[in-house]
């Protein structure tokens, strides 16, 4: 059976160029010299296609700004960049990257697209990235470090993963608490996250969903009912499986700790 997979990243844009594929694969080749390099060019005035392996990916040049309906809410949502919302707000132009696939494990996918994503925002005028299995916006910047240090023993989950964290109010008379979920993880082949209710430090929680993530990727197999997490000698949690506590049909992975 054939598993395609389609993935998407958006790049909001200070002028309205396309990078040519010579400024793209040596953008490439500079900061990953070890990977395999895009090849067989091709396109239009607005588009630029080649192969990456065995996958098909392609940059589109979409000549007005990404819709704000679309980039509002993980503005919003970016607290590690306060000001995106004011950086992004007048970009006259995006370009749209795509990549198909038809093999290889989840996270070599996602690692492919990572870096031909930094390829293209390195060779353009870029003013962010858009990873559209997350949802999330990120500096041009911060996405080419963390590309730029990933590999299969270092994913870089912060720009594949959105951790939400949303504080609580307990209206039952106790300590407030946070709750988090994730979006991202099942393009990846695994169960979203989820935390309904953690008294602890938001950065904990943070930290602790970030490796049961981490965990979940390098284990690749499905977690069952009732199985335990161990993140340390001290820390212990249990995998249920459970409707999201966001409504609709979506099981997720709830963490309980012990």
């Amino acid at each position: 059976m054939s598993n395609t997979n389609r993935w998407i990243a958006l790049i909001p844009l200070a002028e309205p160029v396309l990078p040519s594929f010579v400024e793209v694969e040596r953008a490439f080749q500079n900061r990953f010299p070890d990977a395999t390099p895009p090849s067989d060019p091709g396109g239009t005035e607005r588009l630029l296609t080649c192969s990456l392996g065995e996958a098909a990916a392609s940059v589109t040049l979409i000549d007005r700004p990404i819709p704000p309906a679309q980039l509002g809410g993980p503005c919003a949502a970016a607290w590690y960049w306060p000001t995106a919302a004011a950086e992004l707000d007048d970009h006259p132009a995006h370009l749209m990257l795509t990549m198909v696939d038809e093999g290889g494990s989840a996270t070599d996918r996602a690692l492919a697209f990572t870096r031909w994503t930094a390829a293209v925002a390195a060779a353009s005028e870029s003013l962010g990235v858009f990873w559209g299995p997350s949802r999330t916006i990120h500096r041009p910047g911060d996405f080419l470090d963390q590309a730029v240090q990933s590999g299969p023993r270092n994913l870089p989950l912060y720009l594949w993963i959105d951790f939400r964290i949303e504080p609580v109010a307990n209206h039952a008379g106790g300590a407030d608490f946070h709750r988090l979920y994730t979006t991202g993880l099942a393009t990846l082949g695994q169960d979203e996250i989820e935390v309904a209710n953690f008294t602890g430090a938001p950065q904990s929680l943070l930290e602790s969903a970030y490796n049961v993530a981490h965990y979940l990727l390098d284990r690749k197999q499905a977690v069952n009912d009732g199985d335990t997490i161990g993140l340390s000698d001290e820390v212990q949690l249990t995998a249920r499986r459970a409707p999201s506590m966001l409504g609709g049909e979506l099981e997720v992975i709830r963490l309980e700790w012990d």
